[in-house]
């Protein structure tokens, strides 16, 4: 739970230092590598998806609420891939996009409370991850 709170505080800073420099006051500067990222936003997030999915999905509006909250650190994350220079090839960059893509159905099925929704969009957006983990991530042996 922890993690998710830093992941979230994380994603809010990110979201004001771009909204600030929607006016010039506030230029966008890279604090965090990729590996982190996916260690501090995705990861948890990934794995409270993993835990709603495994329990044949979120039971109640609460659980719906962070779902929905676990989605948005995921495409958050994806955007953050895209920027300053952390893009390595296409395989990158085309799997972060098909995860904001497909984010959107799925943050809309959880806002809904609508299971075929929620998971069709995160069935799509495995797709986008796959994408770029079947280039870069390390097999596990």
């Amino acid at each position: 739970m922890k993690k998710i709170w830093i992941a979230a505080i994380l994603a809010c800073a990110v979201a004001g230092a771009v909204y600030a420099n929607s006016d010039g006051a506030h230029e966008y500067k890279k604090t965090a590598s990729v590996h982190d990222l996916m260690e501090y936003m995705v990861k948890p997030a990934m794995a409270k998806i993993k835990e709603y999915r495994e329990a044949g999905g979120p039971a109640d509006k609460e659980q719906w609420q962070k779902a929905y909250g676990a989605i948005t650190m995921v495409t958050e994350a994806s955007q953050l891939v895209l920027m300053d220079g952390r893009v390595k090839d296409d395989a990158w960059s085309d799997g972060a996009k098909q995860v904001i893509d497909a984010a959107q159905g799925a943050m809309m099925g959880a806002y809904r409370m609508d299971a075929d929704g929620y998971n069709k969009g995160l069935k799509a957006m495995s797709a986008g991850c796959k994408t770029c983990h079947d280039v870069h991530k390390k097999k596990e042996e």
